[in-house]
């Protein structure tokens, strides 16, 4: 058995401006960094330990899982960083404003409104739209990012340690949410520095709670 503790990256100063980052990046708030600590720290004081760790190769990501992991109990755990893991890519939109964004998608579907505050479910719904209207062919559906899902899912299950760590981004951890609950799983939102825990065993994964802060 194994157990995937997956963490959303600290608070970036594109959260703060209520930018686009997908896979464009921002550097963590000293809010981010913070907690990124204290989230390390609650894992050692919990007693979870790492054998291994995983992170997005985008710089929020690393700079997050490099702070959970120096103020845990494993400071010392191998980390892997993937592309994989990556946030959903939003093409030309991305550094734009959140809510413009959602609008061209809105414009763009029938009897769906989405806004910067919509629960990512409809967020996930609206990709189709953006990787349309992107004119650089850089955007990401869901069928897009299901691919890279199933790889990091290989990943893992693939891993020789039986505790690991994984640190992305938001709406690619909800699309992770919803396709391992077979599109059945509707969570609104992801906090920054939360947990989503995972278990493989027998050769399948379930979640046991999502975007959690403590009693992890």
């Amino acid at each position: 058995m194994k157990t995937i503790y997956l963490v959303r990256h600290g608070r970036t100063l594109f959260n703060e401006l209520n930018k686009v980052q997908g896979c464009s990046d921002s550097p963590l708030t000293e809010t981010g960094e913070r907690r990124a600590a204290e989230l390390g720290a609650v894992f050692k004081k919990e007693g979870i330990t790492f054998d291994a760790a995983f992170t997005s190769d985008l710089g929020r990501a690393r700079q997050t899982a490099k702070i959970v992991l120096s103020h845990s109990a494993s400071p010392d755990a191998p980390l892997v960083e993937t592309a994989d893991l990556r946030e959903v890519s939003f093409g030309m939109f991305e550094g734009g404003p959140n809510d413009l964004m959602w609008r061209r998608a809105s414009e763009a579907m029938e009897n769906l409104v989405i806004t910067g505050d919509s629960p990512d479910e409809l967020k996930i719904q609206g990709l189709d739209a953006l990787k349309k209207l992107d004119t650089v062919g850089l955007a990401e559906n869901y069928d897009d990012v299901g691919n890279r899902i199933n790889r990091v899912l290989d990943l893992f299950a693939g891993s020789e340690e039986s505790s690991l760590l994984a640190v992305s981004h938001g709406l690619f951890i909800n699309c992770l949410i919803y396709s391992l609950s077979n599109r059945e799983s509707h969570v609104s939102y992801i906090p920054n520095t939360s947990v989503t825990k995972l278990v493989y065993d027998n050769g399948t994964f379930t979640i046991s709670y999502i975007g959690q802060i403590e009693n992890l």
